[in-house]
């Protein structure tokens, strides 16, 4: 059993309790305007270009017998691509890098289990993405490889996923992490490509299995941050009966720098921080329901 792994963060103190060790797998059906980590959108690898390392000597371009690098508007890595990693290879400066690796379950449970010692005082491991669930097959095997090592799991997930696969889940994790983005389904459609009803849904099916969760919101201006759709969500949230916290994540625009290196278009270049007033504000609301709130996870 193999999957593709973009990312593993050490010492995590925002994804679950404790020191954590968070996994990136590849791989999500939203594409959410705001994304902060659009290199976990395509389940395959993809090549990324460093424009700041690059010096123009083309061993790129040399180096690739299929054709798939060119250098009409800075190096662009085309659909002739097989990901054979020649030109990553033959680059000088590390201009170029491969996001995204292949690991066995094995492989990847060592991995983590080079940080046990941290996770003794209450720590553990995050399994996050992209959308975990789209590597399914996968995400179990590792799942019940971390329960037989009996560490601490959460689980970071948008909820679009089928609940035949959310509900087998709860045996191997002990927290979820779920998104909410929108309480609007047309809303949610407009920023994320899907509507939200299936979310909502098997959100309430894993309240009610008794599953415990922390609410991760991530609060972008102009977008989703008005008090009518927060007051909603505070509705919906408080109906819940196993919400451990709700987390309000503030946007940033620090992943510029990933659109640019990918070549995907940045659609939120207009969008600014929030005001800590806002998001205190939005503590206070959410607090006033007896929720507990963390801002930024």
């Amino acid at each position: 059993m193999k999957g593709i792994v973009f990312d593993i963060k050490r010492y995590s103190i925002h994804d679950g309790p404790g020191l954590r060790t968070t996994v990136f797998f590849k791989g999500c059906p939203l594409r959410c305007i705001w994304c902060h980590n659009p290199e976990s959108q395509q389940r395959k690898p993809k090549i990324a270009w460093y424009e700041n390392r690059c010096i123009s000597c083309l061993s790129c371009v040399d180096s690739c017998r299929f054709n798939a690098v060119d250098s009409k508007y800075g190096i662009n890595i085309n659909k002739n691509c097989t990901l054979c990693g020649e030109c990553i290879k033959a680059c000088p400066t590390n201009a170029l890098e491969m996001i995204g690796r292949e690991y066995e379950v094995s492989e990847l449970i060592e991995e983590i289990l080079k940080d046990e010692l941290f996770f003794e005082n209450g720590g553990g491991v995050t399994i996050s993405g992209g959308e975990p669930f789209v590597q399914s097959e996968f995400l179990f095997e590792v799942l019940d490889r971390l329960k037989k090592e009996q560490l601490h799991t959460a689980l970071d997930t948008t909820g679009y996923v089928e609940w035949y696969k959310l509900k087998k889940s709860v045996e191997y994790v002990n927290l979820f992490l779920y998104d909410i983005k929108h309480i609007d389904s047309k809303k949610h459609k407009k920023y994320t490509s899907v509507g939200n009803e299936l979310i909502l849904e098997n959100l309430k099916k894993l309240d009610d299995l008794g599953a415990e969760t922390a609410v991760r919101i991530p609060i972008i201006p102009t977008i989703n941050d008005d008090l009518e759709n927060m007051k909603k969500t505070v509705e919906f949230v408080d109906s819940l009966k196993n919400v451990a916290s709700v987390d309000l994540l503030p946007f940033h625009n620090m992943m510029e720098d990933k659109y640019r290196r990918l070549k995907l278009a940045f659609l939120v270049g207009d969008i600014e921080k929030p005001k800590d007033e806002k998001m205190e504000e939005l503590r206070i609301l959410f607090e006033q329901a007896g929720l507990k709130v963390n801002i930024g996870g």
